[in-house]
């Protein structure tokens, strides 16, 4: 089966060096699974999060105490990323974890690429750099903590954080930052990720 196919570049907010990807999506992905994918690219798991585009802001799942929110929210369930970019150049940022708050801007590079991808090999990272995130490690100023840490092995509690990195995330210790396994990234993707943890967070 063959379908329209979009090309994004997507970059972490607010950290140096560049933390990006390059993906390419079906057009008729619904914006819960381009978030989801997003997240995995990122390295990124199971918090809420919210994704802004064109003065609309959409949530999965909806909170509670919606009515207390300042800005009016939507449902991502059911849109289609292709309904929001519309037009190469078209951006949106996503929100994730509203307590270490990491962005991630998301651009359309190209509306419909000419080769023609099999669905089910999409969606699919075609170039990128920098790992992505580390869970509950603070957000960005964590996230620079680690690097200095990892390249002077020194800085405020380090060996406590080197400890914690060892439980929950020993391949950034053994790797860095800076590396970033595309095929690895690929093959989750490939294996249903998406699909399963929007099961998960939906009902």
């Amino acid at each position: 089966m063959m379908t329209h196919t979009m090309q994004f570049v997507a970059e972490l907010q607010e950290y140096k060096p560049r933390i990006w990807r390059r993906f390419q999506i079906r057009g008729n992905t619904d914006l819960a699974d381009f978030c989801y994918a997003l997240m995995e690219m990122f390295h990124m798991g199971g918090h809420l999060f919210d994704f802004n585009i064109k003065d609309d802001r959409y949530v999965l799942p909806l909170p509670a105490g919606l009515d207390d929110w300042d800005d009016p929210v939507k449902n991502v369930k059911g849109i289609t990323i292709n309904k929001l970019f519309t037009k190469e150049g078209d951006s949106g940022e996503m929100w994730y974890d509203f307590g270490d708050s990491w962005y991630v801007k998301v651009k359309l590079e190209t509306l419909n690429i000419s080769e023609i991808i099999p669905a089910d090999e999409l969606p699919r990272v075609i170039k990128g750099k920098g790992f992505g995130i580390v869970e509950d490690c603070g957000g960005v100023w964590g996230l620079e903590e680690i690097a200095e840490g990892l390249r002077t092995g020194k800085g405020e509690d380090w060996e406590d954080r080197k400890s914690w990195l060892e439980e929950i995330c020993p391949e950034v210790l053994e790797k860095g930052l800076d590396f970033f396994d595309i095929d690895e990234v690929n093959a989750t993707l490939k294996a249903g990720y998406v699909a399963t943890i929007y099961k998960k967070m939906s009902k």
